[in-house]
């Protein structure tokens, strides 16, 4: 959610980079490739921004003094502001996805430290700007957006902003604070160094001679298919091995980047980092502590799942690797066009508008395929405001990457949605909400494939499917909130850390969710440093499970209505929620659009579902004769 324009400068806090050497490529070449020129022709255009950002950035200290003279002198600052933020944006953005794309190159580093001394500078420029806002009384600010039609657009974010007023610091500890940034931001910068840009992967020779990279996409796609459970085991042991050989360095990056984060908190008066988390989007404590509550007292149907698997694919000892394994033969590999086909025939039930917009997002140019020596692993969407979404995939052909890419497109067409019917105050939105997005599309996905099965073991292949979704999305999310929060707890209780006490505690709540039915390697515990959301967010990871309730609640609305006037009625609710943006805080969008987290119903339906799925899984395989 997007607060009062001039706060956005912090976007420069997350560290990616680029290349200018696309303008030259073809058009064949951009069906696979990001097109990055839709940003900027080159490298001249993009330092021209720069120049203009520089130029402008010591205006800020014009407007000082002035903001509470008038209706007129704060609406031209905050369109001031605007201005500046979508340009610096559109700068960062255009040298992120170039670094993603390929890390390796050197040049990346230097813009960025371009656009990080400016970042610094605009921070100095407005340490003043919130203590100067606070002098505005409520009833003041009130007076003035009602007067004032232009200023009214930004009434959310003044709501917001008079909300959280304890928590602004002064203009000279600002100004303070502003001198460690670029230092601070620096471990975030070593850990994306560490794990992209220098991290070098064990080969594994496997059984049948052939030698492997064990990088997550080949361990993904060996996983999904190969039958040797010791090639499984190998590749796993081995990729784990990378990050463990590195563990000192990662727990003094996490343990230095949560320090930071503490200290930051404190200084804002917050009573711990996970309440100025949820603070920013008035989001109840309760909400937090219910999914780790229903989450780790609900899982029997998970841990009897692990059990059905175990026994059918007819194994004495049950490791990680093998969670991924097909339990029928039913082997299908998909290339990145049929996967495109198959998002689009799930989603044609959503609309004209929403189908029209996914046909742009899958233009040339868009989406970047294919896995690349130095190019960022994982996947995502990232929307450049004026310009359009990018995704970033590493397509390895299965049937899990078709999942992703409806999940990436799902946020694309949620951007491309906000940005066409909210101002640019409110064109972002809470990660709560954008995995709502996301996940309903899976769930679209699901559907459409389980209505075309046609023989029992595709039955079976999409109910694992089915179950190893919530399991991934809800459960391993959960899991992974649990131990941040864990970890921050130590943090704010000055309890010592060290690379093997974080390693047992992350066993420790592995076993807490997973109990004991899986192998653990040596280095099992150390598997930690893969998950770059702990480095690079304060808890994110939770924003899956809770949208992932809140998806699975619309779904249903969707449909199971009782008619279908009440089905297009639920749809109609949804893409609105699409539609808003932050114009409002989430919880109150979600409960508009029919999901209330002031229960715990929407965490207990999907525990329910997973408990459907899982004895529906039962009788399949008894049938198939596997157990």
């Amino acid at each position: 959610m997007k607060k009062l324009a001039i706060l956005l400068v912090a976007i420069f806090a997350i560290n990616f980079s680029l290349s200018a050497k696309n303008d030259t490529k073809d058009k064949d070449y951009y069906k696979y490739n990001w097109k990055l020129t839709d940003i900027y022709e080159n490298w001249d255009a993009w330092e021209k921004d720069l120049a203009f950002l520089n130029e402008q950035a010591p205006k800020y200290l014009e407007f000082k003094g002035t903001l509470t003279k008038s209706a007129e002198n704060l609406l031209n600052f905050q369109k001031f502001s605007e201005k500046i933020s979508q340009v610096t944006s559109r700068l960062f953005v255009y040298a992120s996805l170039g670094q993603d794309r390929d890390s390796k190159n050197p040049i990346y580093v230097t813009k960025l430290q371009k656009l990080q001394t400016l970042r610094v500078q605009l921070s100095k420029n407005t340490t003043w700007v919130e203590t100067e806002l606070a002098s505005i009384s409520k009833e003041t600010m009130k007076k003035w957006m009602d007067e004032n039609k232009d200023l009214a657009v930004y009434r959310h974010d003044f709501d917001s902003f008079y909300r959280q007023l304890e928590h602004i610091l002064d203009e000279e500890t600002q100004r303070i604070s502003t001198y460690y940034s670029k230092a601070l931001s620096a471990t975030s910068n070593i850990y994306g160094s560490l794990s992209t840009a220098d991290m070098q992967f064990h080969k594994v020779t496997l059984s049948d001679g052939k030698e492997v990279v064990a990088s997550p996409a080949n361990a993904s796609k060996i996983y999904v298919n190969n039958k040797n459970q010791d090639d499984r085991r190998k590749v796993s042991e081995a990729m784990a091995a990378a990050y463990a050989k590195n563990k000192n360095t990662y727990a003094d990056i996490l343990v230095g980047l949560y320090q930071g984060r503490w200290a930051s908190s404190q200084l804002k008066g917050y009573k711990s980092c996970l309440d100025e988390v949820l603070d920013e989007n008035n989001i109840p404590k309760s909400v937090f502590l219910n999914l780790l509550d229903v989450a780790s007292n609900n899982n029997e149907a998970l841990l009897k799942y692990r059990k059905l698997r175990k026994k059918a694919l007819g194994l004495e000892k049950y490791y990680g690797s093998d969670g991924a394994l097909e339990l029928v033969n039913f082997e299908k590999s998909y290339t990145y066009d049929e996967a495109s086909k198959l998002v689009k025939a799930c989603l044609k039930p959503m609309g004209k508008e929403y189908n029209n917009l996914l046909e742009n997002a899958m233009q040339a140019g868009w989406v970047d395929v294919n896995e690349k020596p130095g190019k960022r692993g994982g996947a995502y969407s990232w929307s450049v405001y004026g310009v359009h979404p990018y995704i970033l995939m590493n397509w390895n052909g299965t049937r899990d990457h078709v999942f992703t890419l409806a999940h990436e497109f799902g946020h694309s067409i949620h951007s491309m949605l906000t940005n066409k019917y909210q101002p640019y105050t409110y064109s972002g939105y809470a990660s709560v909400v954008a995995e709502t997005a996301s996940t309903f599309n899976e769930k679209m996905l699901l559907d459409y494939l389980i209505k075309k099965a046609k023989t029992n073991e595709e039955k079976i292949t999409l109910l694992v499917q089915a179950i190893d979704n919530i399991s991934g999305t809800f459960y391993r999310q959960v899991q992974f909130a649990d131990f941040e929060y864990n970890l921050y707890s130590k943090i704010e209780n000055n309890e010592p850390l060290n690379a093997d006490i974080i390693a047992n505690l992350y066993v420790e709540i592995d076993k807490k969710y997973n109990g004991d039915i899986y192998e653990h390697s040596d280095v099992f515990g150390y598997a930690w440093p893969r998950i770059h959301h702990f480095f690079n967010y304060r808890y994110y990871v939770y924003n899956y499970a809770v949208s992932f309730s809140a998806s699975s609640s619309l779904f249903n609305q969707i449909k199971q209505a009782k008619s279908s006037k009440e089905s297009k009625k639920a749809q109609a609710r949804y893409l609105q929620l699409l539609k808003s943006g932050s114009k409002d805080y989430p919880f109150e969008l979600l409960k508009e659009a029919g999901v209330d987290f002031t229960t715990k119903e929407p965490y207990m339906a999907v525990v329910k579902r997973l408990e459907e799925l899982v004895d529906q899984l039962e009788v399949a395989l008894k049938e198939a004769g596997k157990i």
